[in-house]
């Protein structure tokens, strides 16, 4: 329990001040620039390189760390990472290419891709770090990381220009990554020859994990899609700016949930049917915890909160908080449900699960923002994730009454 403790408080600890930074990233960007037009170029290569940063990031981190028998060795997990991220970045420049942007957006857009690539490059080190119960390394690389590049992004842009500044956070970033996490790994591991072939099978085997985070992300993105194409642009900012405090539900979670690839792993190879369960329940607990916590509070200081940040013309609109907390709190859950679909290695039932969730957002989307208006984008995401958890919930209960061998104990 000490050391479930340690690693949680030092992971979540790196991943806050991590998101904080970057945050902070898109705060400094306008108050040190003339006018809009450097916000306007970051958050477009953010945008840009949010679908290619899951291509390399493949969702390999989920099977990496819930490998109990040691299927695929670290060689080939990292030798695996380094092709996604080539790939991620080559296809990323084919599209700079191709889209009509000028030179400079697209300039920022290949660096702060090689940024984001970096950032899914050191995530398979981390996967290392996490399988040997040593996330304190991680938290302390998220910490540096997030420090120095929002250090190094401030006077570059202060001094220079968003291209300097995004140079300077992604070189240091880099640096981190080779001075820091590289070696730390190391440490705990050795890494041997590897085949071709296993590459290939592991690129296999973690194409429909890649593939439900980007239905994922679709969900998400189609909902606000749609309220753009249905009500304008306005209505869409408006909507974007009160709902992304909800973030904090997801990068909370996110954080909390980090060792819970380990602990599943754990009780399978134990062949502990009881503690699978009890684990399960548990971290539901903490995520149905604090989104309940969040829209208590949304409801209560909601208000002053938006008011401070964006002034008291977005007052009309705070309701908009409270349903992006719900469905931010059901978002968190179906991240659990990653973790344990790919540690009971049924991808099958977690990416069809996921799919119902497309075709019901899909499905609904025009319905529910006629109906309801701006604040429909919330229910389609409440409906929309809520189909996707009751799939994968009973999926789930099927699978452990049927799939009786994997809570077989396995000799070590």
């Amino acid at each position: 329990m000490e050391k479930l403790a340690k690693n949680t408080i030092w992971n979540s600890a790196g991943v806050l001040t991590y998101f904080a930074c970057q945050w902070l990233i898109t705060v400094v960007v306008v108050r040190l620039s003339a006018d809009y037009t450097n916000a306007g170029y970051l958050a477009l290569a953010m945008g840009v390189t949010n679908l290619f940063h899951t291509i390399a990031a493949y969702n390999i981190r989920a099977f990496q760390v819930s490998d109990i028998s040691g299927e695929y060795n670290d060689s080939v997990y990292v030798a695996t990472r380094v092709l996604t991220c080539v790939i991620s970045i080559l296809l990323c420049a084919a599209f700079v290419l191709f889209a009509n942007l000028s030179l400079t957006q697209q300039l920022i857009i290949m660096i702060y891709m090689i940024f984001r690539a970096n950032d899914a490059f050191i995530d398979v080190f981390h996967g290392i770090d996490q399988k040997n119960w040593k996330m304190d390394y991680i938290g302390i690389s998220f910490i540096a990381r997030g420090v120095l590049m929002l250090l190094s992004f401030m006077l570059l842009l202060w001094i220079f220009d968003l291209l300097v500044a995004v140079v300077g956070m992604t070189t240091s970033a880099v640096l981190i990554g080779v001075l820091y996490d590289i070696p730390r790994a190391k440490k705990l591991t050795s890494f041997t020859t590897y085949a071709g072939k296993q590459i290939i099978s592991l690129l296999k085997r973690c194409f429909p994990l890649m593939l439900v985070i980007l239905i994922s992300m679709a969900v998400l993105a189609y909902s606000k899609y749609s309220v753009e194409r249905v009500y304008g642009a306005e209505a869409l900012g408006i909507y974007a700016s009160v709902t992304t405090p909800a973030l904090i539900i997801q990068v909370a979670t996110a954080t909390l949930l980090a060792p819970v690839g380990s602990l599943l792993a754990g009780s399978l190879k134990e062949g502990d049917k009881t503690k699978f369960v009890k684990i399960l329940i548990i971290f539901s607990y903490i995520i149905a915890g604090v989104t309940a916590l969040f829209v208590v509070l949304s409801y209560f200081f909601g208000a002053r909160v938006l008011s401070l940040l964006y002034g008291a013309s977005i007052l009309p609109n705070v309701r908009l908080l409270h349903g992006a907390g719900i469905g931010a709190g059901l978002t968190a859950f179906m991240l659990l449900m990653n973790w344990v679909f790919t540690a009971t290695r049924d991808i099958k039932g977690l990416f069809f699960g996921n799919l119902i969730g497309l075709v019901t957002c899909i499905a609904t989307a025009d319905v529910l923002l006629l109906r309801y208006g701006v604040e429909g984008a919330n229910h389609v995401m409440i409906v929309s994730m809520g189909a996707a958890a009751l799939c994968v919930l009973g999926r789930l209960y099927w699978f452990m009454r049927n799939e009786t061998g994997v809570f077989v104990k396995q000799e070590v």
